[in-house]
């Protein structure tokens, strides 16, 4: 049965949506897209993830790729681009659900040192037992030393645990170390009933 459920942040807890802010500081779509995939899809990015690079490694990475007129845009998104995180309502209000029916809540995310700058948006976030970032560990999901390292920090057993992330890849490293996981694809009623399945209290059922 589980006794603690574990949650991703990005597409989880929070929205992300990158072309939107990168839209806000291109004039074309074209160069919202080339910007998109320079910062957030280089491995500059998931480097500052895992806690080896600053912001601004990261930036004159992207500029070494991008045209020099797109210099100042990609400043001002690595500047701005925390402002563009924004709550997921749905699954906020089934952590609150959660907390008050006694289940332990904790958080397990692939995130940079401006994680303290932005939590407060999380709004669950005083509701939270524990985090676990990857920025801190220097590795990052689907890593198992990530995975394992959340049971002796909390106190948890794996086979108690249930874990929601947007990435099959990163629920399927939970499995494989022996949690509960779900793939959650903005389907509130799915994650829901695997809650249920999972012996969480019916309470939860809408």
């Amino acid at each position: 049965m589980v006794k603690a459920v574990i949650f991703d942040m990005g597409g989880i807890l929070l929205d992300f949506p990158m072309l939107k802010l990168t839209a806000a500081y291109s004039h074309t779509a074209e160069d919202a897209c080339l910007l998109e995939q320079v910062i957030f899809k280089s491995p500059e990015w998931v480097a500052l993830d895992r806690g080896l690079v600053s912001e601004e490694q990261v930036l004159s990475a992207a500029r070494e790729r991008l045209p020099e007129r797109l210099h100042d845009n990609a400043a001002r998104v690595i500047e701005h681009w925390d402002e563009y995180l924004f709550p997921k309502p749905e699954m906020n209000a089934l952590a609150r659900e959660l907390d008050a029916l006694g289940v332990p809540l904790y958080l397990l995310s692939n995130t940079s040192a401006r994680f303290y700058r932005f939590r407060d948006k999380i709004e669950v976030w005083p509701l939270l037992r524990g985090a676990l970032l990857s920025f801190e560990e220097k590795l990052l999901k689907p890593d198992p030393e990530l995975y394992r390292r959340l049971f002796p920090r909390f106190g948890l057993s794996p086979g108690e645990c249930f874990f929601i992330d947007d990435l099959h890849l990163n629920v399927e490293g939970a499995r494989w170390c022996g949690m509960k996981a779900f793939c959650y694809q903005n389907d509130i009623s799915r994650l829901r009933a695997a809650l249920r399945e999972a012996g969480i209290p019916a309470a939860l059922e809408r």
